[in-house]
């Protein structure tokens, strides 16, 4: 018997594959969700911290002496505030960061689609909404502290805990009913600065119109493959590029006889390093390369 077979196992595979809109595969990290949590203890910490702020500056500004005249309580203006936070803090930041709250931007975190694309205004409503969901269920203060009003509740997140271990991405009950995932944002963390040895990659950056513009999903698809390139090989990278290159290079105006992947590492500089920085060069001054001279016929 092979003493080491019995210690084959399997790793823990903590990637899943997306297939974008361009039939491009990429690998992302799933966040599990202890991961998770600091986001989460730091998103609470934000809402607190803005809450207890604005209640100050509303007491010190003497608009508490309005709250009689209105028959409203500062107690009630701050539950009307807490409301409004811990439902619409997330729906409004992952519908404008591309994903992501404050804490999952300290924790390198965002929110995606499962098919890969960045979630709408839909999905987000749909996970937040859901939230009080995952929170369940609640436990009275009354079993830790016998005096404590009944009404003061502690949530277990039971619930979300449940849903992230018995599924594959690590979803919980938001993430289900909205087709969304929680992924480690590696390339917004990372931000690589790539060593450019093309000297024609360089020439492309400025024959790119400065008003021709990408999609967000293009920008992240061009941005992946750009960073992986290295670990392909020129025919590979031949067939991924043309996949996406031809179409941008109509709009662009550029020839289709343009190398695809060289068009998509200009565009990646421009976008993510340059800016359309104007002193580089064009390919129009790029000298005529000399053709090789032929051996004479036998």
């Amino acid at each position: 018997m092979n003493p080491s077979a019995s210690w084959n196992h399997p790793a823990i595979d903590l990637t899943v594959k997306v297939t974008t809109p361009e039939n491009i595969e990429f690998d992302y990290r799933l966040a599990g969700p202890f991961r998770r949590l600091n986001a989460f203890f730091f998103d609470l910490f934000v809402r607190a911290g803005t809450l207890f702020a604005l209640f100050m500056l509303v007491m010190c500004a003497g608009v508490a002496q309005l709250f009689p005249a209105m028959n409203m309580a500062p107690e009630i203006f701050m539950t009307l505030l807490y409301f409004f936070f811990d439902w619409f803090y997330g729906l409004i930041f992952e519908t404008l960061w591309n994903g992501k709250t404050p804490g999952k931007a300290v924790s390198g975190l965002r929110v995606i689609s499962t098919n890969g694309r960045p979630i709408s205004a839909y999905q987000a409503t749909i996970r937040n909404f859901l939230r009080f969901g995952d929170l369940a269920p609640f436990v009275s203060l009354e079993l830790m502290f016998s005096n404590a009003p009944p009404a003061y509740v502690v949530p277990t997140g039971a619930v979300a805990f449940a849903c992230m271990f018995l599924t594959k991405r690590f979803q919980r009950l938001g993430d289900l009913a909205a087709g969304t995932m929680v992924v480690v944002d590696d390339l917004a963390r990372s931000n690589p600065k790539i060593k450019w040895d093309e000297q024609a990659i360089i020439y492309l950056v400025n024959d790119i119109p400065p008003t021709f513009r990408l999609s967000r999903n293009l920008l992240r698809t061009i941005a992946s493959y750009v960073t992986r390139r290295r670990n392909l090989s020129k025919s590979r990278r031949a067939d991924l590029a043309s996949l996406i290159a031809p179409a941008l290079l109509e709009q662009t105006g550029l020839p289709p006889t343009t190398n695809p992947d060289h068009f998509l590492c200009a565009l990646y500089i421009r976008e993510f390093e340059m800016r359309q920085t104007p002193d580089l060069p064009s390919s129009k001054n790029i000298p005529p390369t000399p053709p090789t001279p032929r051996p004479p016929a036998p």
